[in-house]
């Protein structure tokens, strides 16, 4: 009774934390262009989550012209503990963002370019086989044919790599290659980054290099494991560790001061647990043990305790906080630019946030057709649905613990929402409101 009696209390409080930064407090909402009252809707939105057991607790940022006009955590971040505005969260898959940058970074300085093939770092990538099905009664399940051109580090960046996630599978079970390519990568231990190894990136990034694609090299735009292998990229070319070249020019130079994929031992008492909710009224506190998904070991909740260091994912290893990663976005919504700090120039962030990179393609794995994918960022072109508040030009991602933001350049606003909770599927719709709630706040 004790921890019903707490959850419900939970569900309606709204923490405030002082974080140690000068603007955390925020601004009133008018001063930029955006309504108290009408923000107010998204306390009921997120609250109504938690009561229903949705969610068991989340952070909500929404910013304008750089600053923080609405910022509160709601419910809780583990059994008996509330959410806090600190709360360090696993970002899961909006690690790829900041892969991106760091790689971006290397361009800038002239140490790589898009065009270049991805061999050209790591030999195992050279001379790849696209692997293709044959007929049912064939002597072999499967041919391989030589790529029409290498894997490059654009390729890498707009996912259209021909690389696969193991999980993919569970979406697509009709597809016989996907099913023997996963049945390889399988074979060869390729993990989807989640959960982690227990042995260096680039080892198992080169056993990948040696396995088929699933599909010809640019002609194909599938989310897969194309972070894992730019990840070590950087390190080849940088000569550093992955997470000290991230910490050495992002996360310092951004005072990200809560962003780490290791988390030190003195900031584990801030870190959310993971829950799981079946979206009809049961939600539980889930233990160590792998979360699958489509039958994959995928999320790993221990990863965070990892004292190892040695697997550093850059699909999905980081850990931050909401207020960190607003650092992250406001420097790309102000051109690679934050408080005098430059980290990329506003060409290139116009290159990776304002441009097309897969052509005809679609994003539709977690965006309807419309969508496009410029290099670490869906990016929105037409304006057939409501999402996002409807605006050309905006660009987003998500994490499968639902995590997720969305960065508006016209109207300079960015929305932010953390949670720790699987599976990823049914928060569709509470983000989509959300972003309803974030766009019609504006009221200048």
């Amino acid at each position: 009774m004790h921890v019903v009696i707490f959850f419900f209390l939970a569900a309606l409080y709204t923490a405030v934390v002082a974080v140690d930064v000068e603007d955390a407090l925020g601004v009133k909402p008018e001063t930029v262009g955006l309504s108290s009252k009408r923000l107010m809707n998204i306390d009921t939105l997120i609250d109504r989550h938690i009561e229903e057991k949705k969610i068991a607790g989340s952070v909500v940022l929404v910013a304008r012209h750089g600053k923080i006009a609405y910022f509160k955590a709601s419910g809780l971040a583990d059994t008996e503990k509330p959410m806090e505005k600190d709360t360090i969260m696993r970002v899961v898959s909006l690690s790829k963002p900041i892969t991106s940058v760091a790689a971006m970074i290397l361009y800038e300085q002239g140490k790589l370019r898009l065009s270049d093939p991805v061999s050209k770092y790591i030999p195992e990538f050279k001379d790849q086989k696209v692997l293709v099905p044959l007929p049912t009664g064939s002597a072999n399940p499967y041919m391989l044919v030589p790529v029409k051109r290498e894997v490059t580090i654009r390729d890498l960046l707009a996912h259209t790599s021909g690389m696969l996630y193991l999980s993919s599978l569970g979406y697509f079970p009709e597809e016989e290659g996907r099913r023997l390519l996963v049945h390889l990568y399988k074979e060869a231990q390729i993990c989807d980054g989640y959960c982690r190894p227990d042995e260096e990136m680039g080892t198992m990034v080169k056993r990948l290099g040696k396995l088929p694609l699933f599909e010809q090299p640019g002609e194909v735009w599938e989310y897969g494991l194309n972070n894992e292998v730019l990840a070590y990229v950087i390190e080849v070319v940088s000569g550093m560790k992955f997470d000290k070249f991230v910490e050495t020019n992002i996360f310092k130079p951004l005072k990200m001061k809560d962003s780490y994929f290791y988390l030190p031992q003195e900031k584990m008492n801030r870190l959310s647990a993971v829950w799981k909710s079946d979206w009809k009224g049961s939600l539980e506190r889930t233990g160590n043990e792998p979360i699958l998904l489509n039958g994959i070991p995928f999320l790993c909740p221990a990863d965070a305790y990892s004292t190892s260091g040695k697997y550093l994912s850059g699909g999905g290893g980081v850990l931050s906080t909401a207020y960190d990663y607003f650092r992250f976005l406001q420097m790309l919504l102000n051109g690679g630019e934050l408080d005098g700090v430059r980290v990329l120039s506003r060409k290139t962030v116009e290159l990776m946030t304002a441009t097309n990179h897969i052509g005809k393609f679609d994003d539709t794995f977690i965006h309807d057709h419309g969508w496009k994918f410029g290099l670490g960022f869906a990016i929105q072109q037409d304006r057939s649905h409501d999402i996002d508040g409807g605006d050309v030009g905006v660009f987003d991602w998500a994490g499968l613990y639902i995590t997720l933001f969305s960065v508006n350049p016209k109207e300079e606003t960015i929305t932010i929402f953390f949670s720790q909770t699987t599976p990823f599927g049914p928060h569709y719709n509470l983000w989509d409101t959300l972003l309803v709630l974030s766009g019609s706040a504006i009221a200048d």
